[in-house]
């Protein structure tokens, strides 16, 4: 099922940085509510495809995270990154990785950090399918609900989500860009990753 696919990369791979994982899920719900998907397989499915990102997540990070994190400039990676999740960690704990999962973009890139920070294996799993039962299984069931009682509600999802999208998108652009330092610092760090994923492999 693509929405299984879509909440795994969302979740586990950093394509997830530019996929609607709180707006699909959703979505998949009313349609489900309406009863054009089957909600007894939608929920196990989505949950365990968030898990499953998280897990695979976590191991990419705990192997290559380091050498990632090594370096200074970047805008997805850097040495500064690393530096504040793990004090985040250890101030808020692994509930962290619960709460991380209802912010966008911070979701994708917190199994990562947390396997390249050693966050303790068994507690990032305890916490991985408490956080994928909550944050996939509570936004499909919502959409189920509001699905199986707003008439209609099918008809207007598609349009509400691509709106959603352009005005996160476009928000994010914005802050991304809105003075010339940050422009320039983007730019920076953008060429740093380019450099350094795709340089280096010629290398």
């Amino acid at each position: 099922m693509i929405v299984t696919l879509i909440i795994f990369a969302e979740s586990g791979i950093l394509l997830g940085l530019i996929l609607p994982g709180d707006s699909l899920l959703i979505a998949a719900g009313l349609f489900a509510g309406r009863g054009r998907l089957p909600i007894e397989w939608l929920l196990p499915l989505v949950i365990i495809a968030a898990i499953v990102g998280y897990e695979v997540g976590y191991m990419f990070g705990k192997r290559i995270g380091p050498s990632l994190f090594k370096r200074k400039d970047g805008f997805l990676f850097k040495e500064e990154y690393l530096g504040r999740t793990e004090k985040f960690f250890e101030k808020y704990g692994p509930v962290t990785v619960v709460v991380a999962r209802f912010i966008a973009h911070v979701r994708t890139l917190l199994s990562l950090t947390a396997g390249a920070s050693n966050m303790d294996r068994r507690k990032f799993t305890i916490y991985n399918v408490i956080g994928a039962i909550v944050w996939a299984g509570g936004l499909t069931l919502l959409g189920y609900w509001l699905g199986s009682r707003v008439p209609n509600i099918d008809k207007f999802i598609i349009p509400i989500v691509i709106l959603t999208l352009l005005i996160l998108y476009a928000f994010t652009i914005w802050q991304l860009t809105k003075t010339p330092a940050r422009r320039k610092a983007l730019k920076k760090g953008l060429r740093e990753d380019w450099d350094y994923f795709f340089k280096r492999k010629r290398a």
